[in-house]
């Protein structure tokens, strides 16, 4: 997960213009960094085009914290592994 966290945390700062420093796992995404619902779709957006996973829509309203948010990417990789595992 030390890769999955330091991209989120490049993608986050990038996109919220603060530090990589400032996102910490418990950084809540709309409490503390002020995404709106359109900053959540392009991070959603974001997340499938770097991680080539899917992320339905309504799962973001689960994830509040950046800690929920790489449980939420991590289990969705592992998902996808395992489908292309099992397609070779």
């Amino acid at each position: 997960m030390p890769f999955i966290f330091k991209k989120v945390q490049e993608m986050l700062s990038y996109q919220f213009s603060l530090k990589p420093t400032e996102i910490q796992l418990e950084t809540k995404i709309e409490l503390e960094l002020g995404a709106d619902s359109r900053d959540l779709l392009e991070m959603m957006v974001s997340f499938e085009n770097v991680f080539n996973i899917e992320i339905a829509y309504e799962d973001i309203s689960d994830i509040i914290t950046v800690q929920d948010l790489l449980f939420y990417l991590k289990h969705k990789i592992r998902i996808r592994d395992e489908l292309h595992k099992n397609l070779a």
